[in-house]
């Protein structure tokens, strides 16, 4: 009979996961099935032009370790908001980085529903119980608003996973379960999810640490489950080591302002309402938003209206394992928490993070803390479901009446709804003032779910108590569902060319330049990194973990001055803003998409027809007819020699020198070149083009004639990796002009190799292998008896 129940739960857990997994495929049904992609905001302008450099490196058989494609080469797998070494990105490469991603957020919504519901079956809860936890966290707001910053869906998916192992681990001491913490924790972090990192922490170890007590040794099962994440580390390192060496060369370095840290958080005590009442201040679509910008960082928090509701019972619950009571105390105020961060510097808390919790402070965005509130409200709330349900049953009494009532009330819910939905209401267009029909539907969904709540309690409180859980599980469901039916985005399937891909940037494409280009800060930001969706070398750039050296450079271009410190602003869009500069011509920067002469003296090389959009370019013609490209006539070559140099050790006095540098007469170096270069005087002759023999995405090979002694300045941005020789011997290279590469050189004519090799990747790599091996140990040998 155990075991026919045993078998019983387990065909009612894979029935409800089905059941969620189906949802998740009927949610994301266009891209999947209908060739649509998802397209916007950072997910267009960030992650997938990366996502089409990271393939394209692949492709070339190398590690994506270097990109040429903007910001004047930079360190792409330090970056790791991109996931380069992530292994479910492989889905980029077999469906494209377009539709690739809805491909992704699709799997990883089935696969944070599993894990949750392998995380609350091992708690003991029935399956639909924990089917109501797993849609109540997958199904949220959150899973569906950051499809824009996907890899916070993809480690809070792999975040389940942890849990689920930590808790196996510590009811049965298997082995195996440290394997698939090690595992999940690997995946977390090489996901790219850093920024999600403090709050990840704070919500296992408060999870953990009172669950230890259901353990026979809790020192020996803690010690094993740090073990496992040293493990996990080990697996990351890949990516981690890299990263953690590029922070102090990238605007990380230079710190954040409490004000920055506290931006994007919750603006007042309303906000706490889209916690139960998401589109209260409108829906995703911006139109309809009317709240704090903007809706997907603000309200994208919603776990269903009756997660929230259920919550407290969780704490009066108490016949179910010793240890339950602290750890459901603990995680209500890991809740309480992430609300109270949500709210900035509007509350104490937030400040004493900034100063105490390691890498909070270099982060903004405050609400994103709401991720423990949610994982947390999705927990307590399927536990909270479990107790009602015991509950319930104990009275088991029938009364026919309460069936009566539920119709009633549903039937009433449902068709003031359908009333509010359908503005009846109103029979003029737009006689309601904008936000209040929006805030009046956003209530009536409210409405609604609480009347079919109840309507489910009216049926267990008849003598149903067995259907209670599973009809608040589709009653969850169905309310997730349907706000996040709103809140996906389908666009056709060349939408992300045709937000792009203009006449001018074809035009550009088809003179195969080997010069730089730089788009018009006032233009489309999409062309920020064009150039790596296209193949195309840019001076421009958007990304969070850029080279702070470079990025500087281009404040000084621009402003005359170097970025403040700590940051007040996010640095993560760099662009030429002066095209008149000499620092302009020094990036080799020859041509410029704009719409607009960008500067005295350049000449229009391509102007579209007005009344003719590109066929590419459909979804964004008026730009399309407005972009020209325009050459550079001053352009400086890739590589020169100059014969004049000056030496400034000081950064600062390196920036004041590089607003009035003529970099056609001399270099700034931070060190003394060996042969010796003097300033420049009246007799200095005039630089010498050099000539690039080859440039690939790890190496360089320049051909420079040199009248006298001198520097070769190579408009490529200096980083350590790169290394070079002149004709075979070692040479030291030079940072020269603050943030791009010099080599001094001897007279006479030299064949000038640079090669990047990164010292961190072939650690991290070392790194990950050896956790490779430890868990293929822990998943394979015996335990000794």
């Amino acid at each position: 009979m155990k075991a026919d129940g045993a078998g019983s739960a387990r065909r009612s857990t894979l029935i409800c996961l089905l059941f969620l997994a189906v949802t998740a495929l009927a949610l994301h049904r266009e891209v999947l099935f209908g060739g649509a992609i998802y397209h916007m905001d950072d997910a267009a302008d960030g992650y997938y032009p990366c996502h089409v450099a990271i393939a394209r490196a692949y492709g070339e058989g190398s590690l994506p370790a270097w990109e040429r494609g903007a910001a004047a080469g930079w360190p792409m797998v330090a970056d790791p908001y991109y996931g380069p070494f992530y292994p479910p990105n492989v889905v980029f490469g077999i469906f494209g980085a377009a539709r690739g991603l809805g491909v992704q957020i699709a799997l990883h919504t089935i696969l944070c529903a599993a894990g949750m519901l392998l995380l609350l079956r091992r708690r003991g809860l029935s399956p639909a119980s924990a089917a109501f936890g797993a849609a109540s966290l997958a199904l949220s707001s959150f899973l569906v608003c950051r499809v824009r910053h996907i890899i916070f869906p993809e480690g809070l998916a792999w975040l389940t996973f942890a849990l689920a192992g930590a808790e196996g681990y510590l009811q049965t001491r298997a082995r195996r379960e440290l394997v698939l913490v090690a595992g999940a924790i690997g995946l977390t972090l090489v996901s790219g999810a850093l920024p999600l990192l403090p709050f990840f922490a704070i919500f296992a170890l408060a999870y953990v640490g009172p669950r230890l007590r259901i353990a026979a040794r809790p020192l020996l099962a803690g010690a094993a489950l740090v073990g496992a994440s040293v493990v996990g580390l080990l697996l990351a390192c890949v990516q981690l080591i890299p990263t953690l060496a590029h922070l102090p060369l990238s605007p990380r370095a230079a710190g954040t302002s409490y004000a920055f840290a506290s931006s994007y958080a919750w603006p007042s005590l309303s906000y706490l309402l889209t916690l139960v009442v998401p589109d209260v201040f409108g829906g995703e679509q911006r139109a309809r938003w009317f709240g704090a910008f903007n809706h997907w960082e603000m309200a994208a928090y919603y776990v269903g209206l009756w997660a929230v509701l259920l919550a407290p019972l969780a704490i009066l619950r108490r016949k179910i394992r010793r240890g339950v009571g602290i750890e459901v105390a603990a995680l209500a105020v890991v809740a309480m928490l992430g609300i109270a961060l949500a709210f900035g510097d509007a509350a104490p808390v937030h400040g004493w993070f900034y100063r105490h919790v390691p890498l909070y402070a270099a982060l903004r965005c405050p609400t994103r803390a709401l991720v423990m509130t949610m994982f947390a409200f999705a927990v307590l709330g399927a536990e909270g479901l479990e107790g009602m349900v015991e509950r319930l049953r104990a009275r088991a009494r029938t009364t026919p009446w309460l069936i009566v009532a539920a119709a009633v009330l549903m039937g009433g819910c449902v068709v003031a709804y359908l009333l509010v939905k359908t503005r009846v209401w109103h029979h003029v267009p737009g006689a309601i003032p904008g936000g209040v029909l929006e805030t009046r539907l956003a209530c009536a969904h409210l409405a609604v779910t609480l009347g079919a709540g109840l309507a489910v309690l009216c049926l267990g409180l008849s003598g149903r108590a067995h259907r209670v859980a599973m009809g608040m599980l589709v009653v969850a469901t169905a309310d997730l569902f349907v706000l996040d039916r709103d809140y996906v985005q389908p666009q056709p399937a060349d939408y992300a060319a045709g937000t792009d891909r203009f006449q001018a940037v074809d035009w550009l494409i088809a003179q195969h330049p080997t010069d730089r280009f730089a788009s018009d800060p006032r233009g489309p930001f999409r062309l920020h990194n064009v150039g790596m969706t296209y193949g195309l070398e840019a001076a421009s750039a958007y990304s969070s973990v850029q080279i702070f050296r470079y990025v500087n450079f281009l404040e000084v271009l621009g402003t005359g001055r170097g970025l403040p410190t700590p940051l007040r602003a996010d640095p993560a869009a760099t662009d030429v803003r002066r095209f008149e500069s000499p620092l302009t011509d020094l990036l080799n920067v020859r041509w410029a998409i704009s719409d607009h002469l960008p500067a005295p003296g350049w000449v229009e090389r391509f102007h579209p027809r007005s009344d003719d959009p590109g066929p590419a370019s459909k979804h964004e013609p008026v730009w399309d007819r407005r972009l020209g490209v325009w050459e550079n006539p001053r352009v400086l070559p890739r590589a020169f020699v100059v014969y004049g140099a000056e030496v400034l050790k000081d950064e600062p006095a390196q920036q004041r020198a590089l607003v009035v540098l003529d970099p056609r007469r001399q270099a700034l170096l931070e060190e003394s070149p060996v042969p010796t270069v003097e300033a420049p005087g009246p007799g200095t002759p005039p630089f010498t083009p050099a000539r690039v023999v080859e440039a690939r995405r790890s190496s360089m090979v320049v051909e420079a004639d040199a009248t006298q002694a001198g520097i070769l300045v190579v408009s490529e941005a200096h980083y350590p990796g790169w290394t070079a020789t002149i004709d075979g011997v070692a040479a030291p290279l030079l940072r020269a002009d603050y943030a791009l590469r010099g080599i001094a050189l001897p007279a006479g004519h030299h064949r000038v190799v640079m090669t990047y090799a990164s010292r961190p990747l072939r650690t991290g790599l070392l790194l990950s292998t050896l956790g490779l091996a430890v868990l293929a140990a822990l998943a394979w040998l015996r335990r000794r008896r």
